[in-house]
Protein backbone atom coordinates (compact mmCIF):
# COMPACT_ATOMS: atom_id res chain seq x y z
CA UNK A 1 0.00 0.00 0.00
CA UNK A 2 1.34 3.59 -0.61
CA UNK A 3 0.51 4.45 2.97
CA UNK A 4 3.38 2.18 3.77
CA UNK A 5 6.28 3.83 1.47
CA UNK A 6 8.49 6.75 3.28
CA UNK A 7 7.79 10.34 2.79
CA UNK A 8 8.59 14.09 3.26
CA UNK A 9 6.35 16.96 4.07
CA UNK A 10 7.60 20.48 2.82
CA UNK A 11 5.11 23.36 2.87
CA UNK A 12 1.88 21.37 4.15
CA UNK A 13 2.41 18.67 1.09
CA UNK A 14 3.12 15.25 1.09
CA UNK A 15 5.50 13.89 -1.32
CA UNK A 16 5.60 9.77 -0.64
CA UNK A 17 8.22 7.57 -2.56
CA UNK A 18 7.95 5.09 -4.90
CA UNK A 19 10.01 2.05 -4.99
CA UNK A 20 9.40 2.55 -9.59
CA UNK A 21 11.67 5.14 -8.79
CA UNK A 22 9.23 7.77 -8.44
CA UNK A 23 8.18 10.30 -6.31
CA UNK A 24 3.87 10.87 -5.85
CA UNK A 25 2.70 14.48 -4.55
CA UNK A 26 0.12 13.78 -2.97
CA UNK A 27 -1.51 17.35 -2.48
CA UNK A 28 -1.66 17.00 -6.76
CA UNK A 29 -2.52 13.68 -7.04
CA UNK A 30 0.57 13.86 -9.46
CA UNK A 31 4.07 11.91 -10.16
CA UNK A 32 7.47 13.74 -10.59
CA UNK A 33 10.12 11.51 -12.56
CA UNK A 34 13.11 12.67 -13.58
CA UNK A 35 15.27 11.59 -16.12
CA UNK A 36 13.85 9.16 -18.16
CA UNK A 37 16.55 8.82 -21.20
CA UNK A 38 13.92 6.88 -23.41
CA UNK A 39 15.51 6.07 -26.27
CA UNK A 40 19.64 5.94 -25.36
CA UNK A 41 20.09 2.16 -25.81
CA UNK A 42 18.90 2.64 -29.35
CA UNK A 43 21.16 5.56 -29.44
CA UNK A 44 24.42 3.48 -28.40
CA UNK A 45 22.98 0.73 -31.21
CA UNK A 46 22.78 2.91 -33.67
CA UNK A 47 26.06 4.01 -32.83
CA UNK A 48 27.17 0.45 -33.25
CA UNK A 49 27.68 -0.71 -29.49
CA UNK A 50 25.83 -4.10 -29.06
CA UNK A 51 23.37 -2.63 -26.06
CA UNK A 52 20.28 -5.25 -25.59
CA UNK A 53 16.78 -4.05 -26.34
CA UNK A 54 14.16 -3.86 -23.46
CA UNK A 55 14.96 -0.50 -21.47
CA UNK A 56 11.85 1.34 -23.13
CA UNK A 57 9.66 -1.16 -22.33
CA UNK A 58 10.85 -1.48 -18.83
CA UNK A 59 10.69 1.71 -18.08
CA UNK A 60 6.78 2.46 -19.11
CA UNK A 61 5.98 -0.74 -18.08
CA UNK A 62 7.34 0.76 -14.48
CA UNK A 63 6.15 3.55 -14.96
CA UNK A 64 2.27 2.22 -14.99
CA UNK A 65 2.87 0.69 -11.98
CA UNK A 66 3.18 3.73 -10.32
CA UNK A 67 0.22 5.34 -11.78
CA UNK A 68 -1.75 2.15 -10.70
CA UNK A 69 -0.71 1.97 -7.20
CA UNK A 70 -0.81 5.81 -7.09
CA UNK A 71 -3.78 6.66 -9.08
CA UNK A 72 -2.62 9.91 -10.19
CA UNK A 73 -3.63 12.18 -12.82
CA UNK A 74 -0.65 13.82 -13.84
CA UNK A 75 2.54 13.00 -14.36
CA UNK A 76 5.41 15.69 -14.48
CA UNK A 77 8.64 14.75 -15.86
CA UNK A 78 11.55 16.79 -14.46
CA UNK A 79 13.77 16.83 -18.23
CA UNK A 80 15.35 14.27 -19.81
CA UNK A 81 12.58 12.50 -20.82
CA UNK A 82 14.57 11.61 -24.06
CA UNK A 83 18.09 11.13 -24.38
CA UNK A 84 19.22 12.37 -28.15
CA UNK A 85 17.54 12.53 -31.23
CA UNK A 86 19.31 9.16 -32.97
CA UNK A 87 17.42 7.17 -30.25
CA UNK A 88 14.23 8.17 -31.80
CA UNK A 89 13.94 5.42 -33.70
CA UNK A 90 10.59 4.20 -35.34
CA UNK A 91 10.30 1.78 -32.80
CA UNK A 92 11.06 3.72 -29.95
CA UNK A 93 8.28 6.51 -31.56
CA UNK A 94 6.03 3.75 -31.68
CA UNK A 95 6.24 2.59 -28.28
CA UNK A 96 5.62 5.75 -26.90
CA UNK A 97 2.66 6.62 -29.25
CA UNK A 98 1.16 3.47 -27.79
CA UNK A 99 1.86 4.18 -24.43
CA UNK A 100 1.02 8.11 -24.03
CA UNK A 101 -2.47 6.93 -26.56
CA UNK A 102 -3.50 4.62 -23.50
CA UNK A 103 -3.20 7.19 -20.97
CA UNK A 104 -4.80 9.88 -22.28
CA UNK A 105 -7.08 10.52 -19.05
CA UNK A 106 -4.05 11.98 -18.00
CA UNK A 107 -2.48 14.68 -18.43
CA UNK A 108 1.60 14.85 -19.28
CA UNK A 109 4.03 17.85 -18.49
CA UNK A 110 7.76 18.02 -19.62
CA UNK A 111 10.57 20.38 -17.99
CA UNK A 112 12.66 20.71 -21.01
CA UNK A 113 16.15 19.03 -20.12
CA UNK A 114 19.68 19.34 -22.24
CA UNK A 115 18.84 16.03 -23.56
CA UNK A 116 15.65 16.74 -24.64
CA UNK A 117 16.69 19.86 -26.29
CA UNK A 118 19.68 17.49 -27.89
CA UNK A 119 16.60 15.39 -28.66
CA UNK A 120 14.30 17.94 -31.19
CA UNK A 121 10.64 18.26 -30.67
CA UNK A 122 7.97 15.81 -29.18
CA UNK A 123 6.29 16.41 -32.10
CA UNK A 124 5.32 12.13 -32.83
CA UNK A 125 3.90 12.53 -28.52
CA UNK A 126 1.33 15.19 -28.72
CA UNK A 127 0.18 14.32 -25.25
CA UNK A 128 2.54 16.43 -23.87
CA UNK A 129 2.65 19.68 -22.83
CA UNK A 130 6.28 21.48 -22.77
CA UNK A 131 7.89 23.68 -20.13
CA UNK A 132 11.04 25.80 -19.34
CA UNK A 133 9.56 25.73 -15.53
CA UNK A 134 6.19 25.32 -13.75
CA UNK A 135 4.82 27.17 -11.08
CA UNK A 136 2.84 24.86 -8.66
CA UNK A 137 0.78 26.64 -5.84
CA UNK A 138 2.98 29.85 -6.18
CA UNK A 139 5.30 28.16 -4.33
CA UNK A 140 6.93 25.34 -5.78
CA UNK A 141 9.38 25.29 -8.97
CA UNK A 142 9.24 22.67 -11.35
CA UNK A 143 12.86 22.97 -13.62
CA UNK A 144 15.10 20.38 -14.59
CA UNK A 145 18.06 21.95 -13.02
CA UNK A 146 18.75 22.24 -9.33
CA UNK A 147 19.52 25.24 -8.57
CA UNK A 148 17.92 27.47 -5.69
CA UNK A 149 15.06 30.00 -6.62
CA UNK A 150 14.26 32.95 -4.19
CA UNK A 151 10.77 32.11 -3.05
CA UNK A 152 10.01 28.75 -4.33
CA UNK A 153 10.89 25.10 -3.57
CA UNK A 154 12.74 23.41 -6.13
CA UNK A 155 11.89 20.18 -7.49
CA UNK A 156 14.61 18.51 -9.94
CA UNK A 157 16.41 16.26 -11.54
CA UNK A 158 19.41 15.98 -13.88
CA UNK A 159 22.00 15.33 -11.50
CA UNK A 160 21.18 11.64 -11.08
CA UNK A 161 22.17 11.24 -7.70
CA UNK A 162 23.18 8.49 -5.75
CA UNK A 163 25.17 7.52 -2.36
CA UNK A 164 27.87 5.26 -1.51
CA UNK A 165 26.80 2.80 1.46
CA UNK A 166 29.31 0.64 3.60
CA UNK A 167 28.37 -2.19 5.50
CA UNK A 168 29.47 -3.55 8.47
CA UNK A 169 31.56 -6.42 6.95
CA UNK A 170 33.25 -3.88 5.13
CA UNK A 171 31.64 -4.06 1.67
CA UNK A 172 30.54 -0.83 -0.12
CA UNK A 173 27.41 -0.44 -2.30
CA UNK A 174 26.54 3.01 -4.48
CA UNK A 175 22.72 3.18 -4.80
CA UNK A 176 20.73 5.81 -7.33
CA UNK A 177 18.44 7.86 -4.69
CA UNK A 178 16.73 11.11 -4.46
CA UNK A 179 17.69 14.11 -2.19
CA UNK A 180 15.15 16.07 -0.37
CA UNK A 181 16.75 19.62 1.43
CA UNK A 182 15.34 23.01 2.49
CA UNK A 183 15.89 24.73 -0.68
CA UNK A 184 15.21 21.62 -3.29
CA UNK A 185 14.60 18.07 -4.37
CA UNK A 186 16.72 16.15 -6.74
CA UNK A 187 14.94 13.31 -7.84
CA UNK A 188 16.52 10.13 -8.86
CA UNK A 189 17.31 8.82 -12.19
CA UNK A 190 13.85 6.62 -13.03
CA UNK A 191 15.71 5.27 -16.35
CA UNK A 192 16.66 1.84 -16.19
CA UNK A 193 20.02 2.81 -18.51
CA UNK A 194 21.46 5.92 -16.66
CA UNK A 195 24.56 6.58 -15.08
CA UNK A 196 24.95 8.36 -11.54
CA UNK A 197 27.08 10.60 -9.81
CA UNK A 198 27.93 10.28 -5.85
CA UNK A 199 26.47 12.78 -3.50
CA UNK A 200 27.64 13.22 -0.51
CA UNK A 201 24.97 13.27 2.46
CA UNK A 202 24.75 16.27 4.57
CA UNK A 203 23.08 17.15 7.61
CA UNK A 204 19.17 18.30 7.51
CA UNK A 205 18.94 15.69 3.89
CA UNK A 206 16.41 13.06 3.73
CA UNK A 207 17.22 10.75 1.35
CA UNK A 208 15.35 8.06 -0.25
CA UNK A 209 16.78 5.30 -2.04
CA UNK A 210 14.55 2.71 -4.35
CA UNK A 211 16.04 -0.48 -5.37
CA UNK A 212 15.07 -4.30 -6.29
CA UNK A 213 11.26 -3.41 -6.06
CA UNK A 214 11.93 -1.34 -2.42
CA UNK A 215 12.56 1.41 -1.21
CA UNK A 216 13.64 3.06 1.65
CA UNK A 217 14.69 6.81 3.75
CA UNK A 218 18.15 6.70 4.45
CA UNK A 219 19.38 8.00 8.34
CA UNK A 220 21.17 10.99 8.17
Amino acid sequence: MIKDFPDIVIQENRFIALPQKAVYWQEENALLVADVHLGKSATFRVAGVPIPEGSTDEDLQRLTDALEITGAKTVYFLGDLTHHRTGKTKEVIGKLQAWFGQNTDKEFHLMTGNHDRHSGPLDEIPWIKVHDELIIQDKFMLRHYPEKQQGYYVLSGHLHPSVKLKGRGGERLRLACSVFNKNLAILQAFGSFTGNSTHEPKPGETIFIAHNNEVFRLGI
